[in-house]
């Protein structure tokens, strides 16, 4: 079995139509880019909670329009997206399925609107991806992946039982920085605010000796 995870990293800021009248957001642009430009942690960590026997790969799209045709030999994709390339990303989704090729989404926008993802036969990983990733690959081994994946009620991810990430995956010549994870979520619960609501149930922190551990395992790439 070969996993395929794909982490949309592009920063859509304006469309070429915005752009030719003169309409830019040049700070919002730069610093989107920076952040568009670290890898995706979470496909990282759902890779460390892979078994070992599936090969996996991991793919960067910033634009999918100038992306070459992708691996074939992908048995089951994963796709990781925010609301600004999630167009993109249902687009890759229609095209592996149209090669007959499973589809797993998941991320904050797939959370607030599932049914987005599942018009178009996708998965919907809904919340916490470690919390569902091992029932998803058990499930698509016995050839019945659901239509959605979400945590029980009450139930939530300890930082303490999180794996390394895969940094190995990396080709980490292309990126000026890595990323830790020291916390998730906030003690606070602001209307407004979508990530906490939404992701994550409480607030927990990463246990120090963990994150000292990963900072090791990525000066060590």
């Amino acid at each position: 079995m070969k996993l395929g995870l794909v982490a949309m990293s592009g920063v859509r800021a304006a469309n070429p139509e915005l752009t030719a009248i003169g309409l830019t957001l040049p700070g919002f642009v730069e610093r989107s880019k920076v952040i568009a430009s670290l890898p995706s942690l979470s496909l990282l960590t759902l890779a460390a909670l892979t078994p070992p026997d599936v090969e996996v790969e991991y793919r960067e799209i910033v634009d999918l329009r100038a992306e070459p045709e992708l691996p074939r030999d992908w048995d089951l994709v994963a796709i990781s997206t925010y609301s600004g390339q999630v167009l993109d990303a249902y687009r890759l989704a229609d095209a592996c399925r149209e090669r007959g090729v499973p589809v797993v989404m998941g991320g904050l926008h797939v959370t607030a609107r599932p049914g987005e993802a599942r018009a178009h036969g996708a998965t919907a990983v809904v919340g916490e991806g470690e919390v569902s990733w091992p029932r998803v690959i058990e499930d698509f081994r016995r050839g019945g992946l659901r239509d959605e994946y979400r945590p029980a009620e009450g139930e939530w991810f300890d930082l303490a039982d999180a794996p390394m990430p895969r940094y190995e995956l990396l080709d980490v010549s292309r990126y000026n920085r890595l990323t830790v994870q020291t916390s998730r979520g906030c003690p606070h619960r602001c209307d407004f605010c979508a990530s906490s609501i939404l992701l994550t149930p409480k607030y927990r922190v990463k246990p120090v000796e963990m994150v000292i551990a990963e900072v090791r395992r990525i000066r060590e790439l």
